[in-house]
């Protein structure tokens, strides 16, 4: 072989062995490049998985799940969840879904696009976001906002505007501010239940989305989503805004702290810091959008209709008054709401328009107050001014025999001097209780109560509904009931006397004018209806929202950041409820004494007075006229002796005087033995021939004397023994005014009186001598008489009286007594046409 052969050998395998070298070095690396994609690969699903399962932790069930996994009628959650992360999509690598992308909102921030809800991301998006929130927090409140697509994207949260989750969403930028106005206020009332040392961890978090803002939005409004942005995660208030970007030629954005910002773009969306993109979740299917909003709507329907018996306690009268009263008059998201009679709330103010809920909601609070404390804690008078049945049901009737036993004394349709007599017998009863604090040494009714056990010191609320009619005016009794009202409203916190008022408006009350500060001043408990604005501080206009069902309670006389607005139970829609809540109280009283009630217009029959039933024979005999206007509607009565004077003249054309002297005659005859009294009856007035008739038929039924008198006879008839002379008509004195006079002037001391009918006020005053002989009657009944003549007869020209049907004025000059009271009349007697009871009137 030659040296030429063996050389090309020699570089044939040499080039062999660079080849293979190149192939070994190609398959090294491609082997080595394979290792290195398979450890990354490795390391990339590691991490992927960690991040997963961390997302997963973060936001759990509803907040992290991919939505269409979960299968329709997924139970919404009935407690809030610990964290407050929520998904918005899923983070790519390589257009691979890797982990969920979250959002930290609850409690820690906001979420701010820069694109809004006509980018068909953006819009499914919110949708599937609220779809997750509303399912995972029970409490939710929502304010909407979309001025791009004009509600569209919120369409499917209908049912939450219904049920009172969500406000109705706002479209402009009217709307819009509104909507902040709102967001503004509920943050500054949590601030300063933070700054009170409440907590605040049971209110509901408040969600604002701004789907995309209405034209017409400036720099203002968005620095106000800026205040709210900062101050919003410690007053659980978050915001999710979408379109925060600026538009050419305006000025720069302010900063939203506490924010994630999401920006989309054509190549895809970017959440915060996260260096992937993200895939934004697609808008949730019909099904389960209505499936998780319907459930959590009825949840809340359910949840906010309260109940009567929701505000009754389980066990009956379990509490003590001695520090104050509470109980509860409704709900708020942030639970019960209670109301308090104590020291730093001692009297109340209600307002609302006609239907606005003031009667149902003292209602709630009455039972509430009487299912708490019992007869010997409390006690109740009830005012109702108003042509109403306020407070009927408290009372016995023919249908119902119970009552409740903690009421004292009801005012039905009451007139003006039944409420001043209330509000005298507090006054009386406040300064009963303040001898005794001297006397014992005590500061307040609790230490009283320590130091005399003895003693029943229940404390006493009294409710007056439509309270300003008891005001009207500038008279004699607005005065008196001003001058009652501020002693009350002064001092009853220190002895027990709680007040509450009740109107549809505080303002133009004339008497008061010169009393608002001093006498409202004393009433830090408001509580605004609907249409009671003015029962707050001026600047205060949380009123203004709330629909019939809802109360604002403000506990600092009205002052802006002290209100919590609630719902409370409509009393009128449970009667069976309270009928046998009013049933079950009155079978555990103590006593048997019924409440007295003063209806300002029913007829009062003698018949019906116990006192009347009560009489025996009396050395001093009593005439029954009427029950007094007072609290106790006490009956009213004229006694006769043999003192000088002691007659009894009515005065007033009105027929429902026959009807007064019967009922005295009626009375006087029970407090004889039979026979032991002689009645002469005389019908000289045209139309009292019957009721003449009547009385004659009862004192004959009774075994007395009794002689009829023509007229001409009516003075010449003699008396032997106690006589009374009936005269139904006694114009003119027959004739006879002087023997009239002389039976005046010496009967008393024969045994002989009179009780006779004037028509006429004057022509009785000129029969009876003038003024000269005003003595010689001491007693009077005044019904239909104008106060001018009232005065000539009394010698007291500066007398208040004013006529009115079923009411009469009874004097007893000997006595220095005038009592308001209501006349005894015959049944059905106010049903008839044509008499005339106003002053002046004349018989038809």
């Amino acid at each position: 072989m030659s040296w030429r052969t063996e050389l090309e050998r020699a570089a044939a395998a040499l080039r062999g062995a660079a080849g293979a070298a190149d192939r070994a070095d190609r398959l090294l690396a491609e082997e080595e490049s394979r290792l290195v994609a398979t450890d990354a690969t490795r390391r990339r699903r590691d991490l992927a998985g960690r991040l997963r399962a961390a997302a997963g932790a973060a936001a759990t069930g509803w907040l992290g799940e991919e939505l269409h996994a979960l299968a329709n009628g997924t139970p919404v959650r009935a407690d809030e969840p610990r964290g407050g992360s929520a998904r918005v999509g899923t983070a790519e690598l390589e257009g691979e879904p890797v982990f969920p992308a979250l959002v930290d909102l609850f409690g820690g921030g906001h979420l701010v696009a820069d694109a809004d809800a006509a980018d068909a991301r953006v819009g499914g998006l919110l949708q599937s976001l609220l779809v997750r929130l509303v399912a995972a927090y029970p409490d939710l409140e929502l304010s909407l906002i979309d001025g791009v697509t004009l509600g569209q994207v919120f369409a499917p949260a209908t049912p939450l505007v219904d049920a009172g989750l969500a406000e109705p969403v706002a479209t402009d930028h009217l709307g819009l501010g509104r909507a902040l106005t709102a967001a503004e206020k509920r943050l500054s009332e949590l601030r300063d239940i933070a700054a009170r040392g409440e907590s605040i961890a049971n209110r509901p978090y408040h969600l604002i989305v701004i789907a995309g803002f209405p034209p017409q939005v400036g720099k203002a409004v968005r620095e106000r989503i800026a205040a709210l942005a900062h101050a919003g995660p410690a007053a659980r208030c978050h915001l999710v805004v979408c379109g925060w970007r600026r538009s050419a030629g305006t000025e720069s954005l302010p900063a939203l702290e506490h924010a994630t910002y999401l920006t989309c773009g054509d190549d895809g969306a970017r959440v915060g810091g996260l260096p992937l993109p993200v895939r934004l979740d697609q808008a949730p299917s019909p099904s389960m959008t209505r499936g998780v909003f319907d459930a959590r709507a009825d949840q809340r329907r359910e949840a906010s209709t309260l109940s009567v018996a929701d505000l009754v306690p389980e066990r009956f009268w379990s509490e003590s008054g001695r520090e104050g009263l509470t109980t509860v008059i409704g709900r708020d998201p942030g639970g019960e709401v209670t109301v308090s009679f104590d020291d730093a709330t001692p009297h109340w103010l209600i307002g609302g328009r006609t239907g606005g809920g003031k009667t149902v909601f003292i209602l709630d609070v009455l039972y509430g107050l009487a299912t708490r404390y019992s007869p010997e804690e409390l006690e109740l008078y009830l005012l109702d001014f108003k042509e109403g049945v306020s407070f009927t049901e408290f009372t016995p009737s023919a249908v119902d025999e119970s009552w409740i036993p903690h009421v004292r004394a009801v005012g039905v349709e009451s007139d003006r001097e039944y409420g001043v007599a209330v509000l005298g017998a507090l006054r009386r009863e406040l300064s009963r209780r303040a001898g005794l604090m001297k006397r014992a040494g005590a500061t307040g009714l609790a230490r009283l109560r320590e130091l005399r056990p003895e003693a029943r010191l229940p404390r006493i609320v009294a409710v007056i509904d439509e309270f300003h009619v008891l005001f009207a005016g500038n008279d004699r009794l607005a005065r008196e009931a001003v001058a009652h009202l501020e002693e009350l409203a002064r001092k009853g916190r220190s002895y027990g006397v709680h007040l509450v008022l009740a109107s549809q408006t505080i303002s133009g009350i004339e008497a008061l004018y010169t009393k608002k500060d001093s006498i409202f001043g004393q009433f830090p408990l408001r509580v605004a209806l609907p249409g009671s604005k003015h029962l707050l501080a001026e600047d205060n206009d949380a009123a203004e929202a709330i629909s019939v069902g809802q109360a604002v309670v403000n506990d600092a006389g009205g002052v802006r950041g002290r209100d919590r607005t609630c719902s409370f139970p409509d009393a009128s829609a449970a009667e069976p409820l309270l009928a046998g809540l009013r049933r079950q109280l009155w079978e555990r009283r103590e006593s048997d004494a019924e409440p007295v009630v003063f209806r300002g217009f029913d007829e009062q029959h003698l018949a019906d007075d116990p006192s009347y039933a009560a009489l025996r024979p009396d050395p001093a005999p009593r005439a029954l006229l009427g029950r007094a206007v007072d609290v106790g509607v006490s009956t009213v009565g004229y006694r006769f002796d043999r003192s000088p004077g002691r007659h009894l003249a009515v005065l007033g054309t009105s027929p429902v005087a026959a009807d007064v002297v019967a009922a005295a005659a009626a009375s006087l005859g029970r407090q004889y033995e039979p026979g032991g009294a002689e009645f002469q009856i005389a019908s000289t007035a045209v139309g009292a021939e019957d009721v003449a008739d009547g009385a004659a038929a009862t004192l004959e039924a009774g075994g007395h004397r009794v002689r009829r008198l023509e007229p001409g006879e009516v003075l010449d008839a003699e008396s032997e023994g106690p006589t009374y002379l009936l005269w139904f008509g006694a114009d003119g004195a027959d004739g006879k005014a002087a023997a009239l006079r002389r039976r005046l002037v010496h009967g008393p001391a024969e045994d002989f009186h009179l009780i006779g009918w004037w028509r006429g006020a004057r022509r009785f005053l000129d029969d009876i001598g003038g003024s000269a002989g005003r003595e010689h009657c001491s007693g009077l009944v005044a019904l239909n008489v104008a106060a001018t003549d009232l005065g000539a007869v009394t010698g007291d020209p500066n007398n208040n009286w004013e006529g009115r049907a079923n009411r009469c004025l009874v004097i007893d000059r000997h006595a220095g007594t005038e009592t308001l009271a209501v006349p005894y009349v015959r049944p059905g007697r106010l049903d008839e046409a044509g008499p005339i009871d106003a002053p002046g009137g004349e018989l038809r």
